[in-house]
C-alpha cells in the first residue's frame, strides 16, 4: 500500500510537471493518471488487510474406539473455521480410511491411528487435529482349539501383586530382548518372553498363568503343567546349583492342575533350599546385561550384577520354569514347525542376606 502511494505522488508530481511545461495538453491526462495510481493502490491495500489467522481447533469423534476387523467405524471432526475442506489419514498394518468420508477399516486385528486436515480458506490458514487410536480385533471364533507356529496356545505369566509373588523387586526382569538372540527365535515360539525373579531361602512363591488357545480365546478346564526343573542351574556345567522346591501336589518338580472358567491357573511352592550366597555389591533386583543400572557402587559394572552372570558360575542355586498346556510342544530344534505353544519361561535365583 505505501509502494502504492509513492507512486501515485510521483506521477502527479510528473504531471504538474508536464502541465507547466505546455506538454500536457489533455486534462484527461492527469485524471488517467490518478486512476491509475488508485487503481493499483487499492489492490495493495485490500491484500494487506487479509492475513489469514489459525482456526478453531480440530477435533476428531467417533462412536466407538475398537471394533473388529473387517468392519468399519465412522470418523468425523468438530471444530475448525472456515470452507476448507476436511481430508482424514491413517497408520497402521492393514489399516485405510476414506479419505473425505472417514470410514476406518482395517483388514486385520491391529491398532490404527487417525488425524484429519482441514484446508485453508480465504481467512483460515490450515489445520490438522490431534491423533486418535483405534483397536481393532480378531473376529470371535468357535470351534476347535488348533494350535500351530503361527496360532500359538500361549502361557503367560501374569500378576495383579508383584509382592503377593513372594519374590522380590517390583516386578519380573524382563531379558527377553536376549533370550530372543540366544535361543528363542531358535527353538521356541517368537512370542516367548524370559522373566527372572529372585527369592530368599526357604521362601513361598505363587505364580499365576493365564492360558490361551490358538485364536485368543481362555482355555478353560484345560491340564497345564508348571515344570520347576525345566532347565536347573545344576544342569549348566559352570558350577551353580539347582533351586529346587516342594508342594503337596509337586511329583518329580512338576505342579499339575487345571485352568478354571477364565484360564488362570496359580501354583504356590516353596524352596527348599536354605541358604545362599549374599548378592553382589551393588546387585539390584532388575539389572540385566543391556539394561541401565542404578542403585549400585560407583565402580560396580552390569555386567557385576546382571541376572546372566549370577546364572553363569557365580555359585548361586537357580532353575528355569515353564508352563505346559495341554500336551502342546513349547520348544523343538528346529522351531518352526513343530512348535505349537508358547511360554513365558522363568528363570527363578536364590539370593541370601543382603539382597
Amino acid at each position: 500500500m505505501v509502494a502504492a502511494l509513492v507512486l501515485g505522488s510521483a506521477l502527479l508530481a510528473l504531471a504538474f510537471f508536464l502541465s507547466r511545461q505546455g506538454l500536457l495538453k489533455a486534462p484527461l491526462m492527469l485524471a488517467a493518471i490518478l486512476v491509475a495510481s488508485v487503481s493499483v493502490a487499492a489492490p495493495m491495500a485490500s491484500a494487506a488487510k487479509v492475513k489469514p489467522v489459525k482456526q478453531m481447533t480440530l477435533r476428531l469423534k467417533a462412536s466407538s474406539h475398537s471394533a473388529h476387523a473387517g468392519t468399519g467405524i465412522h470418523v468425523s471432526t468438530t471444530g475448525g473455521s472456515g470452507s476448507g475442506p476436511v481430508r482424514f489419514t491413517t497408520t497402521g498394518l492393514g489399516c485405510s480410511i476414506g479419505q473425505a468420508s472417514g470410514m476406518l477399516r482395517a483388514s486385520m486385528p491391529t491398532t490404527c491411528v487417525v488425524k484429519a486436515t482441514k484446508g485453508a480458506s480465504l481467512r483460515y490458514q490450515a489445520t490438522v487435529s490431534a491423533t486418535m487410536t483405534f483397536t481393532f480385533t480378531s473376529i470371535p471364533v468357535s470351534g476347535p482349539d488348533q494350535p500351530s507356529y503361527n496360532t500359538p496356545d500361549k502361557a503367560t505369566l501374569v500378576t495383579t501383586s508383584w509382592s503377593s509373588t513372594g519374590l522380590k523387586g517390583s516386578g519380573p526382569v524382563n531379558d527377553t530382548v536376549n533370550g530372543f538372540n540366544w535361543y528363542i527365535d531358535a527353538y521356541y515360539s517368537p512370542t516367548d518372553h524370559w522373566y527372572y525373579g529372585y527369592l530368599s531361602p526357604g521362601a513361598t512363591v505363587t505364580l499365576t498363568w493365564m492360558v490361551t488357545g490358538s485364536y485368543g480365546q481362555p482355555l478353560a478346564n484345560t491340564t497345564v503343567t508348571l515344570e520347576t526343573q525345566f532347565a536347573p542351574g545344576a544342569n549348566n556345567g559352570k558350577g551353580d546349583l539347582d533351586a529346587t522346591f516342594t508342594s503337596p501336589t509337586m511329583n518329580a518338580g512338576n505342579i499339575v492342575t487345571t485352568t478354571d472358567a477364565k484360564g488362570m491357573a496359580t501354583f504356590t511352592f516353596t524352596s527348599t533350599t536354605l541358604a545362599a550366597p549374599p548378592a553382589p555389591a551393588g546387585w539390584n533386583s532388575s539389572a540385566i546385561s543391556t539394561a541401565p543400572l542404578s542403585n549400585s557402587a560407583p565402580s560396580t559394572t552390569v555386567a557385576d550384577v546382571a541376572a546372566e552372570v549370577l546364572e553363569a558360575g557365580s555359585g548361586y542355586a537357580w532353575t528355569r520354569m515353564v508352563l505346559q498346556v495341554a500336551g502342546d510342544t513349547f520348544s523343538h530344534n528346529p522351531a518352526l514347525p513343530t512348535v505349537n505353544q508358547a511360554t513365558d519361561l522363568v528363570d527363578l535365583i536364590v539370593v541370601g542376606t543382603g539382597a
